[in-house]
């Protein structure tokens, strides 16, 4: 009997714990299975507000480089300024969650994307100071090559009056010494500007003029070092000589006009005479 009572109590016991196993696991299954829908739902939130956050940064870049361009040259040291407040800012963020950053993909690839926007808003600024302090170094190369031909055609005609004068020729070496200091400075003022304007095509049209003043003065130089003391004799006789050479061109250009006059009148004479054959040809009777 008392064998037969344990029995039944095993077994009773044994039902009251698959009863509870199976309690535990209608009530505390599901809720385990929430939780974790809770726990993923809070994170993914959490990566959002990491996303939104960068790209707010991100923007900021964004907006400040799309305004480069119109900056004046004052502008583009508080533009500078605030890359440097806004990546100061992206820094301190991006160290406070790098570890969540570091696990997802999207999130490194925001940062890929403000590194470039940053560097690229650097080298915008950067580009335009260069190309503001090039344009002021053109603006005076160019100011002071076209002041020189006033200051050319004083210089020439004060060599020139010198050179007329056996007895001003220390005069006239003190003005070619000044007129090669000055070609060398206009020499110097012509290759920057030159440089600058292959770099920059928009000032090509203004180097053009200032590239035909350089060459006249250059012209001008050549003619002021030239000039030296003659008695008027030699004087006369160069201008002879002078006179004489245009003479023997203007005889040379007159003779290949007068033979190239030949020539077509020849010409027009052959194509007349097979003109007249060929109608003689076509006259004869044919059988």
């Amino acid at each position: 009997m008392r064998t037969i009572c344990i029995d039944i109590v095993g077994i009773i016991f044994r039902q009251r714990f698959w009863l509870v196993v199976c309690v535990w696991m209608v009530w505390f299954c599901p809720g385990a299975g929430a939780q974790e829908e809770q726990v993923d739902f809070i994170d993914n939130v959490r990566l959002l507000e990491i996303e939104n956050r960068m790209l707010y940064f991100y923007d900021q870049l964004q907006e400040i480089s799309s305004l480069i361009p119109e900056y004046a040259p004052e502008d583009l040291d508080k533009a500078e300024v605030r890359v440097s407040v806004v990546d100061a800012k992206w820094d301190v963020y991006y160290q406070s969650m790098r570890d969540a950053i570091a696990n997802d993909d999207s999130l490194l690839q925001i940062v890929a994307n403000y590194q470039v926007a940053k560097q690229s808003a650097l080298d915008s600024i950067a580009y335009r100071k260069h190309f503001f302090e090039a344009r002021a170094s053109f603006d005076e190369a160019e100011a002071f090559l076209l002041a020189q031909d006033s200051v050319y055609a004083r210089l020439y005609d004060t060599a020139l009056g010198y050179s007329l004068v056996k007895s001003l020729g220390a005069e006239l070496e003190r003005v070619k010494g000044k007129e090669q200091l000055l070609a060398e400075e206009a020499r110097g003022y012509y290759e920057r500007a030159k440089g600058i304007a292959q770099e920059f095509d928009e000032l090509s049209p203004r180097f053009s003029r200032m590239e035909e003043v350089y060459i006249g003065l250059r012209n001008t130089s050549e003619n002021i070092q030239a000039l030296e003391y003659k008695p008027w004799i030699q004087r006369v006789k160069d201008y002879l000589y002078s006179f004489a050479a245009v003479a023997l061109i203007l005889m040379f250009l007159n003779m290949l006009q007068a033979k190239w006059k030949a020539f077509k009148q020849a010409r027009e004479n052959a194509r007349k005479l097979a003109q007249m054959m060929n109608r003689d040809e076509n006259e004869y009777p044919t059988i």
